[in-house]
């Protein structure tokens, strides 16, 4: 029989894992929403604008899978039926729903665009798409990991999440989108990622990509190449392999650069990661356990 610290343990892992998965709920642009893929519905979804995947209980795309097709749009991910219309040089926002708490993990949040070509989103090969960065934002203030308040190390999604909204059984995360002016127009998927770094030091960041179809108008001349997803990351890479409960003063965000169509905003702090002296890399943090233990009844 486990003991019950073991017990503990693993209830505290679990209620962290869940406490990040989440989908995109919907998509709005200039007042108009637009519905995203439903794991569960049973209603008709043929105006999705989001990719579906088939992760049962939402969750991310590991480490062990960054280099393999899910970290494209998630996982066994498949076109989505219909697209949102945006004007180049626009700002929208991508609505993520979670059933607990929101997406309370600390992390990167980044912004990639694609080119469907003559294909078009609704029948392109996931496996062609060439993504190019047009935004980034990481680590917006060193200091100490302070789960779960995090008003001393602070992130992109945590920032976001500070301003979370209860939504029916649920709550929603609302990131904004900026497309860049001069973009050519066209169709393109818009990879929308964040990351959860909060199991980094065991080698478990996870990422949680999702997938919008958009039709980009305006008249633009530029299209950056891009990278196949499969090509971003990798699991030595600074930004992911990591341990964030230090005194944490800077954070190299992973990926691609940020394209030069689209200006640098708010990209927080880019440069290597200094770490304490003291080794943190398979320690459990008890403050973790504290704040996301499940209540145990008799």
């Amino acid at each position: 029989m486990p003991s019950f610290h073991a017990v503990i343990l693993a209830l505290a892992a679990s209620a962290t894992v869940v406490l990040g998965h989440g989908h995109v709920r919907r998509v709005i642009v200039d007042g108009v929403t637009y519905p995203g893929y439903e794991r569960w519905a049973t209603k008709d979804q043929s105006n999705a604008v989001t990719w579906s995947f088939t992760t049962e209980d939402e969750g991310p795309v590991p480490v062990s899978s960054i280099n393999g097709p899910d970290i494209i749009c998630h996982q066994n991910a498949k076109n989505a039926p219909s697209s949102v219309q945006v004007a180049a040089g626009s700002t929208f926002q991508v609505v993520r729903f979670n059933t607990i708490g929101g997406f309370e993990h600390p992390g990167p949040e980044m912004h990639y665009l694609a080119s469907c070509g003559d294909a078009g989103c609704t029948e392109v090969d996931k496996n062609n798409l060439k993504f190019f960065k047009i935004y980034e934002k990481g680590l917006v203030q060193g200091g100490m990991a302070d789960s779960p308040d995090w008003n001393t190390q602070k992130w992109a999604t945590t920032e976001i999440h500070k301003n979370v909204q209860p939504e029916g059984e649920g709550f929603i995360d609302t990131y904004i989108v900026n497309i860049p002016a001069n973009i050519k127009p066209g169709q393109y998927v818009l990879r929308h990622e964040v990351m959860g770094l909060h199991k980094a030091q065991l080698g478990q960041a996870e990422f949680y990509p999702q997938c919008v179809n958009l039709e980009i108008t305006g008249s633009g001349s530029q299209q950056p190449e891009g990278m196949p997803a499969t090509e971003m990351y990798h699991s030595s890479d600074p930004g992911v392999a990591l341990d964030i409960w230090v005194d944490l003063e800077s954070y190299q965000i992973p990926g691609s650069p940020v394209c030069s169509i689209a200006s640098k905003r708010d990209t927080g702090m880019e440069t290597v990661v200094r770490h304490h002296a003291r080794a943190h890399a398979h320690k459990t943090h008890q403050r973790d356990i504290k704040h996301e233990l499940p209540k145990l009844t008799a």
